[in-house]
Parts: structure tokens; C-alpha cells; sequence
């Protein structure tokens, strides 16, 4: 037998080993021999195995409480990070804030977070594009697997061979089921030797029988490429780490989506009450016109002067507190009505709506400049709104320069065609632009400029509704800019 000849080749007449056993794996071995043959008697053998039990229990004991103090230390860790996530808004904004916690977790010399786009690089790790690609290759080649650790990652990832430095060592959790989402830790490469007794690499040759070896001078290898492993701690706190995030993530998307379909509901509720308000209150003004002007023309000789200024101030404010019942109707409506898409000339629907807006600026010097418009899909009624009430502004809110300059334009990008209405009017201060498209706000005195405050607000509902935003930009005195965009491709939103 093989260790008959390994004895001879080691000039020993007896042995005895002892196992030490721990988990149901072999943790270590006590070997004896000598130089005469030897035979133990049963008691001796009975004694050495038994001492052998005791050894493997002493270091099954050191061994469960080392690791049993090691997880109460790295679950103080967890619970000060959970903590932190807790009382912020964003998991990743929140460990941020204790990035020395986020590596001490594992024991790891570098983290990085991989969410939505955004990448979080803490202490020693590979660069933002780096571990861009290795969130790409665990999406790609470990999808389903929650927790990835590897102490050589060249080994599996060829690619790996360059981030040796920072990241020879990778232990990875998934912490989305829809993104490819990753909380990583690296360990970087630990250059070692390793003592063996003999080469593990001998084999035997053809036709022979493998012996033992004649020299019992250690072997060395130099281990390259790898970190210190992971060992269960490393893991388990790992996945721990993953389960907070995600109950986290899907707790606060059930309460977004709980908030948003309460906001849904209360802006059709609100939306139901404009639309009842405003259709209810509009013939209770046309009345009080009507009669008022009754009024004025049977008993036109027995009222003065005063009685008839408070008679016509009467017919001005209901007539103007239609103007805003309808425009609030119509805004209201705007939320209602449903899209009809068809194909659209920009460029003709500009220039009918110039054509209607003619007498409001008769007898003035404007000077319109029209750039080429692009042909869009989109509601038409909606977008001669939003035209409307642009142009109309436009031509209101330059009623006092002597040459009114109004321009028109739109500039394509890759994803949407930006339009743009520019005047040399009163314009704005900066510091309100906020209030501009909101409903019933104003920047200047009804005195100075009529109106009711809810065309720029209808503007942008329209838009919106069309998948495009809307801003702008003015000074005092300087004139105004008024954008809005129109996605290329685009569906209703609500």
C-alpha cells in the first residue's frame, strides 16, 4: 500500500493519527510514529481518540463563539446603517453618510451602490466605469442569484485581471427585481505563500503507480490574483444588508403609489367640482348682465350720473366674473376631454392663429419673425389653445413698445422638438417664474394688463397631456420667453 511506502520512504516503523473533526469536516491532524514497529494497545488508541474529542470540541466551541461574536458585531453595524436609511428619504443618499459602516459590514476595503443609473463609490474600489461593467456582468451572467462572492474574480470574469488592485475580491447582493440594482464590496489582491508538503501538482507518469515522495522539504507556491475570502459572516451580513433594502425600496414605492393614486383621486374629484362650479355659476351672471343692462335702458331718465357708474361697474364686474368662470370651465375641461391625434402643421395652425388675433393689434408696428415649424401628432383643438394663449400674451404684453417684436420658433433635439415664443414686452422678474403657469396667478395688476390668470395654466395642463414640459425665461422691462416641447414619440399622460 501507498502508506506502507510512504513510512519506509520516511524511515518510521509505526504511526497513529488522530482526526480533529469539526462540522463533519476534517479541521485537522495529530500524527504520531516511530522509528520501531510498534502496536498500540486498545486502551492507549481508546485514550488518544477520546483526547481527540475533546480537542475537536475545545475548537468547535472557540470557533462557534468567535463566529457568534463576530455576527452580534457585524449586526450593530447593520442596525446603525438601517437607522440611517430609515430616517432618510433615499437608502443611498443615507449610507453615504457612514460609508465606514457600509465597508466594516463585510470587512471590505472598498463599496460601491448601483441603482437606477446613479453609482455610489465608497473608500477603495474600481472606477465609476469599471463597476458600471461588472454590475452589467452580474446582470448578465448571475441574474438570479442574490448573493455573489468570489475571493478570485479573473478566475470567472476575464476582465478582472486589471482590477486585481481594488478588486480582486467581489461580494455582490441584488437589491432590485426590476433594475439591475447591486450593493458591491471589494477586496483587493493579498499576495501570499503558500506552504505545502509536497507539489499537488504531481501526477503520475503513464503505466506507473503514483508513489510517495522521498524529500520532505516544503513546497511553495505563490498565490496571485486573490483576496482574503469571504468567509459566512461576510455573507450572511451581506444578505441581510439586501433583505433591509428592498423591504425598504418596496415600502416606499407602495407608499408613492398609495400617494399617487390619492393625488389621482383627488384631482378628478377637484377637477368633477370646477366642472360642476363653473357650469353652475355661469347663467347667474348672464342674468346679472342681462338685467343690469334692463336696468340701464327702462330707467335710463330717472338714474344720475353716480347711479349709472354703479350700474355699469355692476354689468363690468359679472361680465369679467364670467370671463374667469369660463376660462376656469375651460380649464377644467382640458383634464376631461380626450385626445384625438392627427397630423399637424405647426406652421399653418400659427398662422391662423395670427390671422384671428389681427384685430387685437391692429393700428400697432409688430414685427413677427416665424422660423420653420415641424408637421407633429397632436390634438388640434388643444394646440391652437396653447397657441392662442401664447400669441395672445405675446401681443398683450408688448402693447406698450412702439415696435413690438414677437418671435417664433422651434429648435429639434434627439428626443423632442422645443418651441419657443420670444417678445420684446414688459417682461418678468426671474424670482416669480415659478407662479407663472399656475392657475389664477398673475405677475402684473389687472389694471395694467387684463386677463384672468389661467391661460398659461392651460398651456401647460395641455402639454403635459401631450408627454412635454413647459418653462420660461424674461427680465424686467427686457421682454419674455415662453418654451414648451413636444416628445417625438409620444402617448397621453395623465
Amino acid at each position: 500500500p501507498v502508506h506502507l511506502q510512504y513510512m519506509r520512504n520516511m524511515g518510521t516503523g509505526s504511526s497513529m493519527s488522530v482526526s480533529l473533526i469539526h462540522e463533519g469536516q476534517l479541521w485537522g491532524l495529530v500524527s504520531c510514529h516511530s522509528a520501531d514497529a510498534r502496536r498500540l494497545p486498545y486502551p492507549v488508541r481508546t485514550a488518544c481518540e477520546f483526547m481527540g474529542q475533546i480537542v475537536s470540541l475545545q475548537i468547535a466551541l472557540k470557533e462557534r463563539a468567535r463566529a457568534v461574536e463576530e455576527r452580534i458585531n457585524r449586526r450593530s453595524v447593520l442596525v446603525r446603517l438601517l437607522g440611517r436609511m430609515a430616517g432618510d428619504e433615499e437608502f443611498m443618499a443615507a449610507l453615504r453618510q457612514d460609508p465606514a459602516s457600509l465597508m466594516s459590514l463585510t470587512n471590505a476595503a472598498g463599496a460601491a451602490i448601483v441603482h437606477k443609473g446613479d453609482c455610489l463609490l465608497v473608500g477603495h474600489c474600481p472606477a465609476r466605469n469599471e463597476v458600471l461593467d461588472i454590475a452589467h456582468w452580474l446582470a448578465s451572467e448571475h441574474a438570479g442569484d442574490e448573493v455573489y462572492a468570489t475571493d478570485h474574480l479573473a478566475s470567472t470574469w476575464p476582465a478582472g485581471e486589471a482590477l486585481t488592485d481594488t478588486a480582486s475580491g467581489l461580494l455582490a447582493v441584488s437589491i432590485s427585481q426590476l433594475h439591475d440594482s447591486f450593493l458591491m464590496w471589494f477586496r483587493p489582491e493579498v499576495v501570499r505563500t503558500v506552504r505545502w508538503g509536497g507539489d499537488p501538482r504531481k501526477t503520475a507518469a503513464p503505466g506507473t503507480v503514483l508513489s510517495p515522495r522521498n524529500s520532505f522539504e516544503a513546497w511553495k507556491e505563490t498565490v496571485q490574483q486573490r483576496s482574503l475570502p469571504w468567509n459566512d459572516a461576510d455573507r450572511d451580513a451581506a444578505h441581510e444588508m439586501r433583505t433591509a433594502i428592498v423591504d425598504i425600496v418596496l415600502r416606499k414605492a407602495e407608499e408613492m403609489a398609495e400617494l399617487n393614486e390619492q393625488l389621482l383621486r383627488s384631482n378628478k374629484e377637484l377637477e368633477a367640482f370646477s366642472y360642476s362650479v363653473s357650469h353652475d355659476l355661469r347663467a347667474p351672471f348672464r342674468h346679472i348682465v342681462g338685467y343690469s343692462e334692463l336696468l340701464g335702458s327702462s330707467a335710463a331718465e330717472r338714474l344720475n350720473a353716480t347711479e349709472r357708474r354703479f350700474l355699469d361697474t355692476i354689468v363690468e364686474s359679472a361680465k369679467s366674473a364670467g370671463t374667469l368662470v369660463d376660462d376656469l370651465l375651460s380649464f377644467s375641461q382640458m383634464g376631461r376631454s380626450t385626445l384625438g391625434r392627427m397630423r399637424l402643421d405647426m406652421g399653418a395652425l400659427v398662422s391662423d392663429v395670427r390671422r384671428t388675433l389681427a384685430f387685437d393689434y391692429a393700428g400697432r408696428e409688430v414685427e413677427w419673425k416665424v422660423g420653420t415649424l415641424p408637421v407633429i401628432e397632436a390634438d388640434p383643438t388643444m394646440m391652437r389653445l396653447v397657441w392662442q394663449n401664447l400669441l395672445s400674451n405675446a401681443v398683450k404684453f408688448t402693447r406698450e413698445r412702439e415696435h413690438a417684436l414677437i418671435e417664433i420658433g422651434c429648435e429639434r433635439t434627439d428626443e423632442e422638438n422645443v418651441f419657443f415664443v420670444r417678445d420684446n414686452g414688459c417682461g418678468f422678474d426671474m424670482r416669480y417664474v415659478d407662479k407663472l403657469f399656475g392657475v389664477f396667478q398673475r405677475l402684473h395688476h389687472v389694471e395694467e394688463f387684463e386677463g384672468t390668470g389661467i391661460g398659461l395654466a392651460n398651456v401647460r395642463r395641455i402639454v403635459g397631456r401631450h408627454g412635454g414640459r413647459t418653462w420660461a425665461e424674461g427680465a424686467l422691462g427686457k421682454g419674455a420667453t415662453l418654451y414648451f416641447t413636444l416628445p417625438h414619440q409620444n402617448g397621453e399622460h395623465p
